[in-house]
């Protein structure tokens, strides 16, 4: 028999008020969004300054769309990062969820992409009537975009000079966040760490195989140049040879590990096998996703340089546009490897079929 003391009955009675207050104290749309706040924080300074540019309202709120959006992107990331963290060869669920999530920040960064458009309606002289207003406001100074790169894997040292430098740009509590985001595993470490335990890697006797068909194929070609067949041999031999691969890593030439880059191949040559259609479409959309943020980089850049042309600074001492056509570099491509990597699969017809042991 249960025996309940009079104190447990008060408390149960208290939690079930509590429980009929909630379901009755209906929260409004407007709350739940808290659209209040969210709406009357567009302040524009031509406005304060006795000379109102209405155009200044529309550049306002697709930033501060833009900031939301990366706070989204951001989010996704975590959440990609910690899957990663795990052993996903084993575990198609999750697979699927990092590609729901990857494909999401794709769509984020397409929608990103189509601001600009909207941002175009305004003209460079609409732009000129509240541009100093800002100053020393800059888009330079974005912590959440500076977070997405650093959590995506850009390294500082790959990161082009600027006359700006971020202690400058934040306080040093936003700075500290940016150095502890730095310190953390980015989606490149944790992708890297994950192909390089392909489960197809775990012996060499499908690479080995790989390679010898790799031999088959250029002994076999018919190519007439004679300096594009050595080109091309010189490339897979920075495939298979690990001390030619770290000398173009330590050139800059290449990013990942050797098995890494080993684990890349594999996932691709063998796409069509069960465990690693999957796979490859994460390394797809990671290939979409660094393709989507160039196109964002060179629309940032073409807008600029429209509005305020290749002499002026950027509002936050910046050199303006000519700060955004430096990133137009493969510096910035995180995952370079995986775009390069068509370059270095051979002709389907050329790799060898799986033993029904293999790859387990």
């Amino acid at each position: 028999m249960n025996c309940i003391n009079g104190k447990d009955r008060v408390n149960d009675q208290q939690n079930n008020r509590r429980c009929k207050q909630n379901v009755t104290a209906a929260i409004s749309y407007a709350d739940y969004l808290q659209l209040d706040k969210l709406l009357d924080s567009q302040t524009m300074l031509s406005k304060q300054n006795g000379r109102v540019s209405y155009d200044e309202h529309l550049f306002i709120v697709t930033h501060q769309a833009y900031e939301l959006w990366f706070k989204q992107i951001l989010f996704e990331m975590d959440i990609v990062c910690k899957l990663l963290s795990a052993n996903l060869w084993n575990n198609e669920h999750e697979m699927f969820n990092i590609l729901k999530r990857l494909g999401r920040i794709s769509s984020i960064i397409k929608l990103l992409l189509e601001h600009f458009g909207v941002l175009e309606t305004m003209t460079p002289y609409d732009f000129a009537e509240f541009r100093d207003y800002l100053k020393p406001a800059s888009g330079f100074q974005s912590l959440q975009f500076r977070m997405i790169e650093n959590k995506l894997g850009l390294k500082k040292e790959n990161r082009v000079s600027c006359c700006k430098s971020y202690t400058d740009c934040f306080s040093a509590k936003k700075y500290d966040e940016l150095e502890r985001i730095s310190a953390e595993p980015s989606l490149f470490t944790l992708v890297c760490h994950w192909l390089e335990s392909t489960p197809m890697l775990k012996d060499n006797i499908v690479w080995d195989q790989y390679r010898r068909a790799a031999d088959h194929w250029l002994e076999g070609s018919s190519e007439p140049d004679i300096s594009c067949l050595e080109k091309r041999r010189n490339l897979m031999d920075s495939v298979f040879k690990c001390d030619q691969h770290k000398r173009l890593v330590e050139q800059g030439n290449r990013t990942f590990s050797h098995m890494a880059l080993k684990g890349a191949i594999i996932v691709y040559a063998y796409r069509h096998e069960k465990g690693y259609t999957l796979a490859n479409r994460i390394l797809e959309s990671l290939v979409d996703i660094d393709t989507l943020l160039s196109k964002w980089r060179y629309s940032h850049f073409v807008m600029v340089h429209k509005m305020i042309g290749s002499y002026s600074s950027g509002t936050g001492g910046t050199t303006g546009s000519e700060y955004l056509r430096s990133t137009l570099c493969d510096s910035y491509r995180i995952f370079i490897d995986l775009i390069n990597l068509p370059a270095l699969i051979i002709p389907a017809i050329y790799i060898p079929p799986l033993i029904k042991s293999q790859g387990k």
